[in-house]
């Protein structure tokens, strides 16, 4: 695994930050933060299903957290962008393979991205960018 490019990667898709005035989390989103989406989504697509060293790395970054579920909740008028968050906490809770290592540590970092998601706005926004597409299916 190609650790400094994955870190580089993570690193560049923003920053969750506190705002001097108003005190309120604000999440400035990094200026190549689509480009970057893509290539962490890339990595995951890549990585070894027996090992998952990518995504367990990026669980230990905490980047659900840090970076994912902000660029949900605040970046949610750019919808591009929230469905690229969306693609990447999918490849993230893809089931794991029995034959995989370290399946409790697997385990655990799935329950922290489930509390996180749940703990947060982010279903509803992501909830509400599903409303439109499913209001026009026909039953």
């Amino acid at each position: 695994m190609d650790m400094e490019g994955l870190s580089s990667i993570c690193a560049s898709l923003g920053i969750l930050e506190e705002d001097e005035t108003t005190k309120q989390m604000v999440y400035t989103k990094g200026e190549h933060c689509l480009d970057a989406l893509k290539d962490l989504l890339r990595f995951l697509r890549r990585d070894d299903p027996e090992t998952r060293e990518v995504f367990k790395q990026v669980c230990r970054w905490n980047i659900v957290s840090k970076d994912l579920i902000p660029i949900i909740e605040h970046c949610q008028h750019d919808r591009n962008l929230v469905l690229n968050a969306v693609k990447v906490l999918v490849f993230l809770s893809m089931p794991i393979e029995p034959s995989s290592s370290d399946i409790p540590q697997q385990i655990e970092y799935l329950w922290n991205m489930k509390f996180s998601l749940t703990s947060s706005d982010a279903v509803a926004v992501i909830v509400s960018l599903l409303e439109g597409p499913l209001e026009n299916l026909e039953w």
